[in-house]
C-alpha cells in the first residue's frame, strides 16, 4: 500500500510527532489537576498523577517553539500576497471561529456543572464583557477569569503571530529581522520569561517562538548565507541556555533549546511509505491537535460532574473516567474539526483581482 501524495502533502513527520505527544501530555496535565477524578486516580498512579500535574505544562514549550517554526515556514509569501493587516486578520479568521464554538460550548458544560456540584475551577457564570473579551483575544490582558483552561495559549499564539508579522513586514526580509530578534529573544528567555508578571504577554513566550524561527531558517532557508547566520545564532543561544545552567536551572529554556535543535535538524523530514498506519494516526492526531486542546476541559468538567452526580468513590472508575474522558475529547475534536475548523477556513479576507 502506498501513500497518495496529496494525502501528506506539506506534512512534516517530526512537527506532526511533536504535536501529537505534547497535546496529549497536555490533556491528561489538566486530567490530573482538575475536579475529584484525579483525587481517586492519585489513590492507585500517585506517581503518574503527580509527575503529569506538575511538569505536563512544559509540554507548551513545544507548541511555541512549533508555532514560530511553522510560522517561518509561510509567513514571509503571505505577507507577500495579502499585506500586513490582512496577514493578521486572517490569522485571527483562522483561529477564531472553532476557538468561539469550543468557549459556547464549555459554557454550556460549566452551567451543567454548576448545578450539580460546584468546585472553584469551574469559576463562576460568565458575563457579557467576560465573553466578549475571550472573542477578542483580550480576557488575560483585561483582568478576566478565564472560561477555559489552554484558550490563554490562543491570544498568546496571536500575538506572537502579530510580532513576527510586524517585524518581517517592517523588516522586508528574515535576514534584516536577526538584530532586533535575537536582542528580544535574549530578554524573553533570560528576564521576561522567568517573570510571571508578564505572561499575559508575547514578551513572555517570544524567546521559544523565535527558537522556532530560527530552528526553521538554520534547516529551510534557500539562501546559503540566511541559513549560516540562522545556525550561529541557534549556536550562540545554545551556549547561552547552557551557561545560564550553570547558574540557574530554567526547565523551559532547556526544552526549547532543545526543541529548536532538534527541529533544525529533523523538522524537514517527510513522510514515506514506511508504516503507513502508524503515519496516518500521528495525522489524524496532529490535524486536530488545536481543536482538542480547545475542547477537552469541556468533557471534564462533564466527567467529573458525573462522576459526583453518581456519588462513586471508586479509584478503579476514577481510572475509567479519565481515560473516557480522554478518549471522549478525542472524539469530540474529530467532530469539531470536521463541522467547524475545514469550513472555517474558507473565512478568509482576500485580495481582489482587478476585472478585465
Amino acid at each position: 500500500m502506498k501513500l497518495r501524495p496529496l494525502q501528506f502533502k506539506n506534512q512534516y513527520l517530526f512537527v506532526d510527532f511533536l504535536k501529537t505527544i505534547a497535546v496529549q501530555i497536555i490533556i491528561f496535565h489538566h486530567l490530573s489537576n482538575y475536579g475529584i477524578i484525579p483525587t481517586k486516580v492519585h489513590e492507585l498512579f500517585p506517581g503518574f498523577i503527580d509527575f503529569v500535574g506538575q511538569h505536563g505544562k512544559y509540554a507548551v514549550q513545544i507548541f511555541l517553539v512549533i508555532g514560530g517554526y511553522l510560522t517561518a515556514k509561510s509567513l514571509s509569501q503571505t505577507l507577500v500576497n495579502f499585506g500586513l493587516l490582512k496577514t493578521i486578520m486572517n490569522r485571527y479568521l483562522r483561529l477564531a471561529p472553532t476557538y468561539i464554538v469550543a468557549i459556547v460550548f464549555t459554557m454550556v458544560c460549566a452551567m451543567i456543572a454548576r448545578a450539580v456540584h460546584y468546585e472553584d475551577y469551574i469559576g463562576e457564570p460568565e458575563t457579557l464583557l467576560q465573553v466578549l473579551a475571550h472573542f477578542l483575544f483580550l480576557q488575560n490582558i483585561l483582568g478576566f477569569e478565564s472560561i477555559s483552561v489552554g484558550v490563554w495559549y490562543v491570544a498568546i499564539d496571536w500575538q506572537l503571530y502579530i510580532f513576527a508579522a510586524c517585524l518581517l513586514f517592517f523588516l522586508k526580509s528574515f535576514k534584516n529581522t536577526f538584530i532586533i530578534l535575537s536582542i528580544v529573544m535574549f530578554g524573553s528567555l533570560m528576564y521576561f520569561s522567568q517573570n510571571p508578571i508578564f505572561d499575559n504577554y508575547f514578551i513572555y513566550f517570544v524567546g521559544a517562538y523565535g527558537l522556532g524561527i530560527i530552528a526553521f531558517l538554520a534547516e529551510n532557508s534557500s539562501q546559503p548565507e540566511l541559513r549560516n547566520k540562522a545556525r550561529v545564532i541557534l549556536f550562540l543561544f545554545i551556549l547561552l541556555v547552557l551557561s545560564d545552567a550553570f547558574i540557574e536551572l530554567r526547565i523551559k529554556n532547556i526544552i526549547e533549546i532543545v526543541l529548536a535543535v532538534l527541529l533544525s535538524l529533523f523538522g524537514k523530514q517527510a513522510y514515506t511509505s514506511k508504516n503507513i498506519v502508524w503515519s496516518h494516526l500521528c495525522i489524524w492526531f496532529s490535524q486536530r491537535a488545536y481543536c482538542v486542546f480547545l475542547i477537552h476541559f469541556s468533557l471534564l468538567l462533564l466527567g467529573n460532574t458525573l462522576y459526583n452526580y453518581l456519588n462513586l468513590n471508586s479509584p478503579q472508575l476514577g481510572v475509567v473516567f479519565m481515560l473516557g474522558i480522554w478518549l471522549l475529547s478525542w472524539l469530540f475534536a474529530h467532530i469539531l474539526y470536521v463541522v467547524v475548523e475545514i469550513p472555517s477556513r474558507k473565512i478568509q479576507l482576500r485580495n481582489l483581482t482587478p476585472s478585465k
